[in-house]
């Protein structure tokens, strides 16, 4: 019977996994993908009350970006410290953590004030080429069943899929930049090369006429 339900449970993330990769090879908004990957984590993996959380590049802290069925507008910015909590400890040591339920670990400080006590909780790093740069953290929806390091490294795969894609975002984003600024020179040397004065220096009928 157990088999039964890991069979079960391993052919459902497959699925889910080959429906992240789709979204997020489908879509570059790196505003827009996070909340369909919660949807689709929470209808499809059973994994609720998904949350994303970036790092602030100028205070370090992790700040809460996208939360599943919530508008960002809906709720307050909310910031962890290094060290500070659960997802503040991940921004410390840079490792996943699961808890077999939030009531087992005095460091939880639910600060969104949307997860469930007595359930699990998993919260994986998201690294971007090869930096921490975000926490992905979800909450099954049912009592610790013996799967919960299964269901850790499903949500660290589905982590590494949003890192590798905010990556590929932030490359495409620097080649854009690179080509924009290559342009850009190349009109202004243009220019130089080939304006008014230019002709009237170089040219000897045009010299003769202005003469």
């Amino acid at each position: 019977m157990a088999m039964d339900a890991e069979g079960v449970l391993h052919s459902t993330q497959l699925e889910t996994l080959y429906q992240v990769s789709v979204i997020l090879s489908r879509t570059l908004d790196v505003k827009q993908a996070p909340q369909e990957v919660l949807r689709v984590l929470e209808e499809s993996a059973g994994l609720t009350r998904g949350m994303i959380s970036v790092i602030d590049p100028e205070s370090g802290d992790l700040v809460v970006n996208a939360v599943q069925g919530i508008e960002p507008q809906a709720f307050e910015p909310v910031r962890y410290q290094s060290g500070e909590g659960v997802l503040g400890l991940i921004l410390e040591e840079g490792k996943t953590v699961a808890l077999p339920s939030i009531a087992s670990n005095p460091r939880f400080l639910n600060r969104l004030g949307i997860y469930e006590r007595r359930l699990p909780f998993i919260a994986a790093p998201i690294h971007v080429g090869g930096t921490l740069q975000g926490v992905l953290a979800v909450q099954p929806n049912k009592l610790e069943d013996g799967q919960l390091a299964t269901r850790a490294r499903f949500v660290e795969m589905v982590a590494n899929l949003i890192g590798q894609s905010l990556k590929l975002s932030l490359d495409i984003a620097e080649e854009k930049q690179r080509i924009s600024d290559e342009r850009d020179t190349l009109r202004r040397t243009v220019k130089s090369q080939h304006g008014f004065d230019n002709i009237v220096g170089h040219s000897a009928p045009m010299r003769r006429i202005f003469e």
